[in-house]
């Protein structure tokens, strides 16, 4: 059987710390790693708030002009804030309601709705603030109610 020789000292003292090294290098790029998993999950969080936000503001509208669009006769108690008379307390309560709950649903956001006798469009416009970016968002629906 071939002899093995120990290595020399000195080429034992040049390679001592070069484990250490390594795996500083390693943690380093581990680190990195974990701070951009971080940064892409609470960006994910945040986007994933602001589609919840656009998807209730969407459902609120659709659910105020459709309301309109099954009460016809009585679409000018669905304006917000209320303009003129409104013959139906059911269909104000129904208005009131609906208010009430965009507030709930969301918090700092507000709404108009108008109804334009002349070409028979209910338009409404829900605002809110974004939670993400902190803009204002809009949406707007329109729609024949004749």
């Amino acid at each position: 059987m071939p002899r093995r020789h120990a290595s020399p000292p000195r080429a034992r003292a040049r390679s001592r710390g070069f484990g250490l090294i390594d795996a500083m290098i390693a943690l380093a790029i581990l680190a990195f790693g974990l701070v951009g998993m971080t940064r892409l999950q609470a960006r994910s969080l945040a986007q994933a708030t602001e589609s919840q936000s656009r998807m209730i503001a969407a459902q609120l509208g659709d659910e105020l002009i459709s309301s309109a669009l099954v009460d016809t006769a009585n679409r000018n108690c669905y304006t917000l804030p209320a303009a003129g008379t409104c013959a139906s307390s059911t269909a104000s309560a129904i208005a009131s309601d609906w208010s009430t709950r965009l507030g709930t649903s969301l918090p700092d956001g507000a709404a108009t709705s108008t109804y334009d006798a002349s070409t028979g469009r209910l338009r409404v416009v829900i605002t809110w603030t974004g939670k993400a970016a902190g803009e204002t968002r809009t949406l707007e629906a329109t729609t024949d109610v004749r």
